[in-house]
């Protein structure tokens, strides 16, 4: 690994905090909130958020008319991927790669990212290993569910999150 590989190599247990749009109940009104992100692990990155943009599965979980939301709660999508320099409309975040785990292969620090619905899976079942994420049983929301760790997912209205390189 080169000496600038190894500045953006992210040290495997540093928590960060940093401050999101959260809605605190199901009024809809959202505020700031600061908050520590998960630990990075090896294979996730770090991304400072451009822009995120809002869908109508944002407007109903803020006010839990699914009646599932837990508060407060950072609405906005995550999982990466690389841009190739297209515009990107709609729900998706982009932000900038800060930092990287040790074990990241697909990105490297300033480059620009696209982060999607979902920040985790069981990476072992049949889906996953077929690269359909999203038909995982295991599957983890970027907002309004909890991580392996326990600690709750936040999405991309907030100034920087965490997610994996997948």
């Amino acid at each position: 690994m080169g000496s600038e590989e190894q500045a953006a190599a992210m040290p495997e247990a540093t928590e960060k905090q940093t401050i999101g749009w959260a809605a605190k109940d199901s009024s809809g009104h959202l505020s700031p909130y600061t908050y520590t992100l998960r630990e990075t692990g090896p294979e996730d990155v770090y991304i400072k958020v451009i822009c995120c943009g809002i869908c109508h599965s944002d407007l109903h979980q803020v006010k839990n008319d699914l009646g599932m939301s837990h508060y407060p709660m950072v609405p906005g999508i995550g999982k990466a991927i690389v841009l190739q320099q297209q515009p990107l409309l709609g729900h998706e975040v982009v932000g900038e790669v800060l930092e990287v785990g040790s074990a990241v292969t697909k990105f490297q620090a300033g480059e620009i990212v696209g982060v999607g619905l979902l920040v985790g899976c069981c990476d072992n079942c049949t889906h996953c290993k077929s690269d359909e994420e999203q038909y995982c049983n295991k599957k983890i929301w970027s907002y309004n569910d909890v991580y392996t760790d326990g600690k709750p997912t936040q999405g991309g209205f907030a100034a920087t999150m965490v997610t994996h390189q997948k």
